[in-house]
């Protein structure tokens, strides 16, 4: 019988006594595991805030985790620091009360639902984007964070006019602020108490929306997610509670624009860098769309389209590392990994890896189509947007949103990037390099044609 060595015996270090390597993690993100990978390969271990945990790197780690041994981790308590931010969410949930969210949640994000929210994106992003030829250069992720907030702000809390959409922003945005706060002291002084605070008045804000869409009536027609939510009930007459809606809410409003506006802007600054890709998508929206007006059934004929945006979900995943506390003894690499650890696994290193990706530091959306398809090489090599059962829930949503965007920006503009890529690559912190990111915006027509062209999006 093989012998399994002790999780202590893992290559690695625990660090400071209590702190561990908090404080490494904390300054250096993504920085850290690229270290650690390089140095230990793929088993190691640390300690973060008295907390032993194991990183667990590359596929199979990934269907252990996310599959195979999914029912012995909780999601709970990997991700346990959120809970004050966002309350008790679909993130936060395991086994049959996460199910059971899910359930409910499902056919806001899917089939005939996500058709509604078509319009209501389009316009948002065609209002914004209006006048981006006569602005120069672009600071890249805070405009697509301004941008995704709108959009999100308008289909998961159900903002209508212009204030509210700004008003709820951007207490979001001190909610989200506050989130990193190590101190959580809920006094008004502190970053954390502000937060609080900010939370306190969204809670406000969407039981008064809830209210108020709930004595309308007809909520099953609703076209945004609200509403939908609101309307859901299962086989079982099952509901979602109030409190249930607005903690789903405020993760959604997290979820729905900090990932999307991330990919927006690695897509851009790709884009930006590779002239003969914007080529390439501009014939196969021409040959789709032709002068047409963008409709959703454009959106599944761009196979070139769908793999840029796959390439750089590869290279930049949004969430460059998912979080489990083990709830009973698994083993994995030849290691035993006791009840009471944490497991880290990583689509960010998983994605580089060379064996799943030839040449992975390189920007190539041909790696996805026939006859390579490098992602098929296992189930779990691409997985920007989870796996299984925690899967994420506004992939389809998301990928709508950034289809509209490209699409409208490729239509109408044309864009060089700065930094230049050579000057920054290969990208081992993309969190921290995403807020240097700037385009230079021109018009692709001249100004008459781009107005009477608007008529034709």
């Amino acid at each position: 019988m093989r012998q399994l060595k002790s999780a202590e015996e893992m290559p690695g270090s625990y660090g400071l006594p209590i702190l561990g390597e908090t404080l490494e993690i904390f300054r250096d993100l993504e920085l850290y595991l690229w270290r650690r990978f390089q140095q230990h390969g793929s088993v190691f271990k640390t300690s973060v805030m008295g907390y032993k945990r194991a990183y667990l790197i590359g596929p199979d780690a990934n269907r252990l985790v996310l599959v195979e041994q999914a029912e012995n981790m909780s999601s709970r308590i990997g991700w346990y620091f959120l809970e004050s931010t966002f309350g008790n969410n679909i993130l936060l949930q395991d086994g049959e009360e996460h199910r059971l969210t899910r359930r409910l949640m499902y056919p806001a994000f899917h089939g005939k639902a996500i058709a509604t929210y078509f319009d209501t994106i389009q316009n948002i992003v065609q209002d914004f984007l209006k006048d981006w030829g006569e602005r120069g250069t672009i600071p890249l992720n805070s405009s697509f964070r301004q941008l995704t907030l709108m959009v999100a702000t308008r289909l998961f809390l159900g903002s209508q006019n212009k204030s509210e959409v700004e008003q709820t922003s951007q207490w979001f945005t001190q909610l989200l602020d506050s989130s990193m706060a190590i101190l959580k002291w809920n006094v008004p002084f502190t970053l954390y108490g502000r937060g609080q605070n900010a939370r306190g008045k969204l809670v406000a804000f969407l039981r008064e929306a809830i209210a108020q869409r709930i004595e309308q009536g007809n909520l099953e027609e609703s076209k945004d997610v609200l509403g939908l939510l609101l309307a859901a009930v299962d086989e079982d007459g099952n509901k979602l509670s109030e409190a249930q809606i607005i903690n789903e809410a405020l993760l959604l409003l997290f979820a729905g624009h900090e990932t999307t506006a991330s990919l927006l802007t690695w897509v851009i600054f790709e884009l930006g860098n590779h002239p003969e890709w914007r080529e390439r998508l501009r014939q196969e929206q021409l040959a789709v769309v032709g002068n047409n007006p963008l409709n959703l059934s454009h959106l599944k004929q761009l196979p070139q389209l769908t793999n840029v945006l796959k390439e750089a979900e590869r290279l930049y995943p949004p969430v460059y590392a998912y979080n489990r506390g083990v709830l009973k003894d698994i083993e994995y690499g030849g290691y035993r990994i006791p009840a009471g650890w944490f497991v880290t696994i990583s689509p960010m290193l998983t994605h580089r890896l060379p064996e799943l990706y030839t040449d992975p530091d390189r920007f190539d959306p041909d790696r996805f189509a026939p006859p390579r398809e490098e992602d098929k090489k296992h189930p779990l090599a691409l997985m920007g947007f989870g796996y299984g059962s925690h899967s994420c829930l506004g992939m389809e949503f998301a990928q709508m949103e950034m289809k509209i965007v490209l699409s409208i920006l490729l239509r109408h503009y044309d864009w060089t990037v700065k930094p230049d890529n050579s000057a920054i690559a290969p990208i081992r912190q993309p969190s921290k390099v995403k807020d240097t990111l700037e385009a230079y915006i021109e018009p692709l027509l001249n100004k008459a044609s781009l107005e009477e062209s608007n008529i034709n999006l």
